[in-house]
């Protein structure tokens, strides 16, 4: 059979070691300055941390456009010659990303690509690329257009919630009212951030510190759901409370979860989640 090559975005937010074990290949979205535009990852995102601070605004981001999906997958069908590409998408519904990466794909001329929209971003994304990379390495004999379709479900299966430390990096960036900003920031609110169907939703609000809200966040996502507990998923952006995030961590644990595996929040999603953010994602148990 064909190889099979799993590809996604940088916005997946996987570690280099997830990257290298299963082969997975990243095409990056980018940020803008008002002096210069930079790929996710490609520096450090102390420097979203200064530019804010020095400023009041936060940088803007952008998707991949359909040239660079098109130079992309065709870059990796002719450094591997017979492969298939299975690309897991970022959230239709938060970017023109995967509408792009549609328009991209049209045009390749070698590349075999197939595309699924995770509905998902960061560690959600994440989340799935792995799945999609074990199952394609469980199946190595197993038809692409078969194993595309063992994927797809998993898409409703995955479960993704965050919380931001502050709202002044979504006022910077206008998704909320800096009057909202300061009312939550008065009042120490914290939202609930839930991806349903590939939309960010605001739902519960949390009173308080990050490292004693993490308790209820934990229950609260786990509360009325089936989920594997053989694995979950918890991240943070960088510079994070190091004890809330130890905090987070012993919560899923104590919810019966064996194993927590961590990451951080690249460039692009600490745009969007701002410093302190952190999440949790996990799948519904077969």
């Amino acid at each position: 059979m064909a190889k099979i090559i799993i590809t996604t975005e940088s916005s997946a937010d996987l570690k280099k070691e997830w990257i290298e074990q299963y082969n997975i290949k990243t095409v990056p979205f980018s940020v803008n300055f008002p002096d210069r535009s930079l790929f996710d990852n490609e520096f450090p995102v102390r420097e979203i941390y200064d530019f804010y601070e020095k400023t009041g605004q936060i940088p803007k981001t952008n998707a991949v456009n359909p040239d660079q999906y098109t130079q992309f997958f065709e870059r990796i069908a002719a450094e591997n010659p017979g492969c298939v590409i299975i690309h897991m998408g970022y959230s239709s519904v938060c970017s023109c990303s995967f509408q792009n990466a549609i328009i991209g794909e049209a045009d390749c001329e070698h590349a075999k690509v197939y595309l699924i929209d995770s509905k998902n971003v960061s560690g959600g994304l994440g989340n799935l690329v792995i799945k999609a990379a074990e199952i394609a390495e469980a199946n190595p004999d197993m038809d692409p257009e078969a194993l595309v379709q063992k994927i797809v479900p998993y898409v409703k299966k995955t479960h993704t919630a965050f919380v931001p430390n502050k709202l002044d990096f979504l006022a910077a960036g206008g998704r909320v009212s800096n009057a909202a900003a300061l009312g939550a920031a008065l009042l120490r609110l914290k939202p609930r951030i839930d991806i349903l169907d590939g939309a960010l939703i605001a739902g519960k609000k949390y009173v308080g510190v990050m490292k004693r809200i993490i308790p209820e966040f934990v229950h609260d996502f786990v509360k009325d759901k089936n989920l594997d507990k053989s694995l979950v998923y918890a991240f943070c952006s960088e510079e994070a409370d190091e004890e809330a995030m130890k905090r987070l961590v012993e919560c899923l644990k104590k919810e019966g979860f064996e194993r927590v595996e961590t990451s951080t929040l690249g460039c692009v999603m600490t745009v969007h989640g701002g410093k302190g953010a952190m999440g949790i994602s996990a799948m519904d148990a077969e």
